[in-house]
């Protein structure tokens, strides 16, 4: 009796390890945008800027938008330049302040300063005289599509029919990491003493060539290790003009790096 009733208990237990190991390996995780332009927000920021944080909470409010990852996906590009000022900014990026600055040579803002807010390519003031988010743009360039395994992607972009002779062209794809809930103690600074929220932050990316004979495909890897600790991540990839650095379409979602 004994005996018998540790081999059932035996059986049991390797039927369960079984399992447990089929559910261990997470299916892939696949976002889509669909044929219309998702709105892409950047903004630049800096927490050596005493005018910030107003706008991080600005953004911030997005993560209760019904819209998000949908129709609208917001972006924070912590930049560098204000780094001399007293406080190194633990999320600013030399590259983030090299973006902000060819949005301005590229005549899609005017000059480089923070809080800085570029819609869809294009520079937006509106945050400073309390106007709403502009609304989607209604074009329709096509699907793209990521799918995400264990920090491989896999990005297929399916275009809309190209009017009359016009050729297909190479856009420039952007990958992200994307961190929520980043708390950050200022010691020294315009903003010494405060504790400043982030959300949106971009904390790594990558980025390629999308190529209409590679069928706009393309496999990436976005590496997590070391990733700051977030209360939430998310990944996004967007599609850009190669010559304007506008974009034409993005898409994006919510991660488990489990």
């Amino acid at each position: 009796m004994y005996k018998k009733s540790r081999l059932i208990i035996s059986l049991v237990t390797i039927s369960w390890l079984s399992f447990c190991a089929v559910c261990s390996h997470a299916a892939p995780t696949i976002f889509q945008s669909g044929s219309q332009q998702v709105q892409l927000i950047e903004l630049y920021t800096s927490e050596g800027c005493s005018s910030c944080p107003p706008a991080d909470k600005h953004i911030s409010a997005l993560l209760t938008d019904q819209n998000l990852w949908k129709t609208r996906i917001p972006i924070a590009f912590h930049v560098d330049y204000w780094d001399y000022v007293g406080w190194k900014d633990p999320f600013a990026k030399p590259e983030h302040s090299q973006r902000q600055r060819l949005h301005q040579r590229l005549g899609n803002t005017r000059s480089v300063y923070t809080p800085g807010f570029v819609i869809d390519g294009r520079e937006w003031t509106g945050f400073f005289n309390g106007a709403a988010w502009p609304r989607q743009k209604s074009n329709e360039p096509g699907d793209l599509q990521i799918v995400y395994d264990k920090g491989h992607v896999d990005v297929t972009y399916i275009p809309a029919d190209l009017p009359g002779n016009k050729k297909p062209r190479a856009l420039e794809l952007q990958l992200a990491w994307l961190g929520m809930g980043l708390d950050s103690e200022v010691k020294r600074g315009e903003n010494s003493g405060l504790t400043l929220p982030h959300n949106f932050v971009v904390l790594r990316s990558t980025g390629s060539l999308l190529r209409a004979e590679d069928n706009y495909h393309a496999s990436l890897i976005l590496d997590s290790n070391n990733l700051p600790k977030a209360e939430r991540y998310a990944v996004v990839a967007w599609l850009e003009d190669t010559m304007s650095r506008k974009p034409v379409q993005a898409v994006g979602g919510w991660i488990s790096l489990d």
